[in-house]
């Protein structure tokens, strides 16, 4: 998976996100594993629409905390501060597509596809 940044300020969060799509059952899942994040649907678009939707209420919810609690909460999940440029947060886990995979308890034949998202 690609390496992820995310640039927060006091009002708004940007950065792009890698996303898995894969099928599970009937639906269409999205995840993102660096935020541990999915939405599904009965198309991938549909999924990626509802997906838009939870990263904005994501981004409400954690600038709602305080700093220290945003790079808490971040580096459990991974996350680390740039040493140089103090609003960018770099994503230093390395999710592969089997531990999804395992994760979401998928056949091995599944296909994954990888895609980015715009925060």
């Amino acid at each position: 998976m690609k390496r992820e940044n995310l640039n927060i300020s006091k009002i708004r969060i940007k950065g792009t996100l890698s996303a898995v799509g894969f099928k599970e059952g009937d639906s269409d899942v999205l995840y993102i594993p660096s935020l541990e994040l999915s939405s599904y649907g009965d198309s991938i678009k549909e999924a990626h629409d509802l997906m838009t939707e939870i990263l904005k209420q994501f981004s409400k919810d954690l600038l709602s905390l305080s700093e220290e609690k945003i790079q808490s909460f971040l580096s459990d999940l991974g996350w680390e501060r740039n040493k140089y440029l103090k609003k960018r947060m770099v994503n230093l886990s390395e999710t592969t597509f089997d531990d999804i995979k395992k994760q979401f308890n998928l056949p091995d034949e599944t296909e994954v596809e990888q895609m980015s998202i715009a925060v």
